[in-house]
Parts: C-alpha cells; sequence; structure tokens
C-alpha cells in the first residue's frame, strides 16, 4: 500500500507505542487523527469511539492501545489489565470491523507465546501450550486480539493483521514506575539510587532470564514498513532485533548508562518470569527491514528523556 497520500490514525497515542507511530506520522506529513484512552474513557464509551473513527474515515488503523506493565503490575492487576485489553478488543476492534475500516494492524505482545515455546519465538507456536503465570490475563486478553483480527479477514476480507513486538523501550516513555517494563523500571528505580547514594541496588529475581529489546523509533520504522509491504493475509508476523540480553546484562549496562557506582544485587525471591523470550524476527527481515539503534545507543538517547522530563534537582 503506498501510504503517502494515506489517512492514518492511532489508537492509543498514550502509548509509548502510540507516542512513537504519532511521532513518524507527523514527520511523514500527510492526513492522520490520534484517539487515546483519554478521548475514550480508557475505552469503555463506545459511542467516542465510533465517532472518532467514523469521523476521520482512516485508509489506515494502528491500534497499539490497552494497559501494559511489568511483572510487579501483572502480578498486582491482572483484572484491571485483562479488562482494558479486552476492552480495546471489543469496543475498538469491534467498532473498526463495523466500520469496515480497510487496513488494521493490531499490536499485541510477546507475552502471547507459550512459556515452554521453543526458542526463538515462531509465530506456529502461538496457543500450543500454557502461558507464563505471571502474565496470563494479560496475554490472554491479547490473544483475543489476534484472533479477533483472524476473524475479521476471514468473515469481511479485510487486510487485517496482529504484530507482535519485543519488549518496547524508549524516550517516548511516561517513565511511570508502575508501568514500565524492565529496562526503563531499572533505569528509573536506578537514577533514584544513584541520587539517593545507596550502595546496593537490588534487581528482582535472579538476573538469568533472557529478554530482546525494540527502540520505540524503530518499532514506528517497522510498523510503517509493514504497513506499505505486509500481506495480512499472512497473519500475525514478529517484529525485534536479532539479539537478545540476560536481565543481569540489562541491569550492568542501564548502570552504565545512569552513571550508578553501587553494587548489584539479584532478589531470587521475587518471580524471574518466563526464562527465556526471543522472537524469530526472519519473516519481517525477509521483506528488508532491519532495526536501526543499538542496545545502548537507545538506553542513552531513553535516559536523556528521562532526565529532560524530571523537575529541576531530581
Amino acid at each position: 500500500m503506498n501510504l503517502t497520500s494515506a489517512r492514518i490514525q492511532i489508537i492509543g497515542a498514550e502509548t509509548l507505542a502510540g507516542a512513537a507511530l504519532a511521532a513518524a506520522t507527523q514527520a511523514r506529513g500527510g492526513a492522520f487523527s490520534l484517539l487515546s484512552a483519554d478521548d475514550t474513557n480508557d475505552w469503555r464509551d463506545a459511542a467516542a469511539i465510533e465517532q472518532g473513527i467514523a469521523s476521520f474515515r482512516p485508509d489506515y488503523l494502528f491500534v497499539v492501545a490497552g494497559e501494559s506493565g511489568g511483572i510487579a503490575l501483572n502480578q498486582a492487576h491482572p483484572a484491571r489489565l485483562m479488562e482494558s485489553n479486552l476492552r480495546v478488543v471489543l469496543n475498538v476492534l469491534g467498532t473498526a470491523a463495523r466500520l469496515r475500516v480497510p487496513r488494521l494492524m493490531y499490536l499485541a505482545s510477546s507475552c502471547c507465546y507459550p512459556r515452554d515455546a521453543a526458542q526463538p519465538l515462531r509465530i506456529e507456536s502461538l496457543m500450543t501450550g500454557s502461558l507464563e503465570p505471571t502474565n496470563t490475563a494479560y496475554a490472554t486478553a491479547k490473544l483475543a486480539g489476534i484472533q479477533f483480527c483472524a476473524a475479521v479477514r476471514q468473515e469481511h476480507g479485510l487486510a487485517w493483521f496482529a504484530a507482535i513486538p519485543s519488549t518496547l523501550y524508549g524516550p517516548e516513555d511516561h517513565f511511570d514506575p508502575a508501568q514500565a517494563h524492565v529496562a526503563t523500571s531499572l533505569m528509573i528505580r536506578m537514577h533514584q539510587a544513584k541520587q539517593q547514594r545507596l550502595s546496593v541496588f537490588s534487581v528482582w529475581g535472579t538476573g538469568t532470564p533472557r529478554r530482546d529489546f525494540l527502540f520505540s523509533r524503530d518499532f514506528a520504522d517497522a510498523a510503517f514498513f509493514l504497513a506499505g509491504h505486509y500481506d495480512a493475509a499472512n497473519g500475525p508476523i514478529n517484529v525485534g532485533p536479532d539479539s537478545d540480553y540476560s536481565i543481569a546484562e540489562v541491569a550492568r549496562m542501564v548502570q552504565q548508562v545512569v552513571g550508578y557506582e553501587g553494587r548489584l544485587e539479584f532478589d531470587s525471591t521475587k518471580p524471574d518470569g518466563a526464562p527465556i523470550k526471543r522472537l524469530d524476527a526472519s519473516a519481517l527481515r525477509s521483506l528488508g527491514w532491519q532495526p536501526k539503534t543499538g542496545f545502548v545507543d537507545g538506553l542513552r538517547e531513553t535516559y536523556a528523556a528521562f532526565l529532560k522530563q524530571l523537575p529541576v534537582g531530581l
């Protein structure tokens, strides 16, 4: 699809992915519209959602909405996370289907893969085993979104598909400790430890689980690449880099970027989550897309943005 003259709408403009897509859309020019959780009472107001989509008449819809967070948030509020993301499926995707939005990309999650799936994670492994217990509720809601896209393709013939990203991080983050994923959470907490001159910094878990990370600007670039080059009939697609790191390695890289000089201590009484999550992004590579940002470079840019939004003196 040629996106030069396409009308593009981003649902979930308040999220990290949504903010990155909004910045990329503005840079590209052309007609675009943003819809956020605040506009729709956290996706409860179906009438506001319908008005927002119908009045703009998008050619392409990016749906990146729904609350998310790390292990602590998933354990504390599984019902809240599941409800938020199911509302997106029912009220946003449901409305878009009734309005026959021709092209749509839904942002799913690597949490949708079974805990014990073979690595790297391939699309064929979806729904073949039990989910990671620490985020089963959230992942179930995201799986519903993936299946809804498939159902709409089958029933209405619309070009809808789901993208499954690696863990996102980047300067567009809101830097909310309660909702941050691992890299950003470590950054926020380690900055606080540095300011408080703490001699020891505690990292959740053993440090052995491995994760892959995708810089937010690279995600937005990949999303637009897929919008222009991907055949939705092929179903979900992974979006990720070609490398992964242990949580211990991530913590040490964040320590280097932040400049924290204390000792890292790993708290094995806290849950690790899945032992390894690395996406097989070979399908995306075969189309010609590659990420551009190295992990440490992305961390540096993210930390600079974090410092910029802090009140003076913090």
